[in-house]
């Protein structure tokens, strides 16, 4: 069972040092990037810590979005090791739970790149439905309607 903490100074270490596979590392930014920018940006970026049992499985980063009623899941990582366990998906639905008992919150965004069918796959396993595609980003947009 996946449960969301905060990131605190007992494991910002494992979370700067959790890594996805080498072919992965194009689909994101580095987890000490995206936790500077959330450091810089306390009202608009969360960091979330990603816990199977007591173990540090991955890490996600919540945008507010200007309207206060639609979140973006800015970006989501399971470390290498904990891959095909189903905690992508896993985690992405308690994250709406999350989100769902912080804000006020009635829609949530994720854009996953083209190519990047393991995020795709979870995204829908978790309940999100394609919206659009941008072919100029090279992107897929996706929606999970929370209310």
């Amino acid at each position: 069972m996946i449960t969301i903490r905060n990131l605190s100074t007992e494991n910002i270490q494992a979370a700067v040092q959790l890594a996805v596979d080498d072919w992965q590392r194009k689909y994101v930014l580095p987890n000490a990037e995206m936790i500077a920018q959330a450091y810089v940006e306390p009202q608009a970026l969360f960091p979330l810590a990603l816990y199977a049992e007591d173990t540090l499985v991955g890490l996600a980063f919540i945008r507010r979005a200007q309207k206060a009623s639609a979140m973006t899941l800015e970006q989501i990582i399971i470390g290498q090791p904990f891959q095909s366990k189903g905690f992508g998906s896993e985690s992405i639905r308690e994250i709406a739970k999350w989100i769902g008992t912080q804000f006020d919150c009635s829609l949530l965004h994720a854009s996953v790149q083209i190519g990047n069918q393991w995020a795709r796959e979870a995204l829908e396993t978790a309940g999100f439905m394609k919206r659009g595609t941008d072919l100029d980003t090279r992107e897929i947009e996706m929606i999970y309607i929370m209310k």
